[in-house]
């Protein structure tokens, strides 16, 4: 494996998965690293060009790249929902150990021979709930997560044009609407608020509420 590949040779399967396992590992990016990784493993003149189409799009100089060729992108796709799932799980794992905690404490303190010591763990370990609850939402893909991150694009394109501020405003009844039928009412976090348009639009505060 060491000795180059002879031109015009395919690399084997071994050096694509191998390729794929590195464009996922740097995230589609750092593709020096993985030319240095490559050639690393074995596969001495390997090419970070390999990864780009080339030639002419169209004609019969082109070459596709890696990337292209060998589903690259969707395979980095699916390794990020999967890191994604990973930290969800625990976020969650987390929130049920404090809850069962919490739980086991809240008895105590609400017994007859509790004393100020059960009741700082017990009081220490709602705030320890609370906490992990709000991470564990930050983590899924709901009407909460959907609230923040109208609001970031809400700041962004009044930094980016105010007339698009202004669209956005217009469109957030109907906004307000699609976010609560795809994710349901019952997840509208009722401490949630959303800003006053800097543009000038309407309050925001809609969505939230879930009016």
């Amino acid at each position: 494996m060491a000795d180059d590949l002879k031109k015009g040779k395919a690399y084997p399967e071994e050096a694509i998965e191998l390729c794929r396992k590195l464009y996922c590992k740097y995230g589609g990016n750092n593709h020096d690293l993985i030319e240095r990784e490559m050639r690393k493993a074995g596969w001495a003149k390997w090419s970070k060009m390999n990864l780009q189409n080339r030639g002419r799009e169209g004609t019969r100089s082109e070459r596709m790249g890696w990337i292209a060729r060998y589903g690259f992108e969707r395979s980095l796709k699916l390794h990020i929902e999967k890191l994604a799932e990973k930290v969800n799980d625990d976020e969650q794992g987390l929130y049920i150990d404090i809850k069962a905690v919490r739980k086991r404490l809240g008895q105590r303190a609400l017994g007859e021979n509790a004393d100020k010591d059960d009741l700082a763990k017990y009081r220490d370990f709602c705030k320890l709930e609370i906490e992990a609850r709000r991470n564990l939402n930050l983590t899924r893909d709901n009407f909460e997560t959907f609230v923040s991150g109208y609001e970031k694009l809400l700041t962004w394109a009044s930094d980016i044009d105010p007339q698009l501020a202004k669209l956005l405003a217009k469109c957030t009844d109907k906004f307000a609407e699609l976010a609560q039928a795809h994710y349901g009412k019952d997840e509208v976090d009722d401490g949630a608020e959303l800003r006053t348009d800097e543009s000038g639009g309407e309050p925001f505060s809609l969505i939230a509420r879930g009016d």
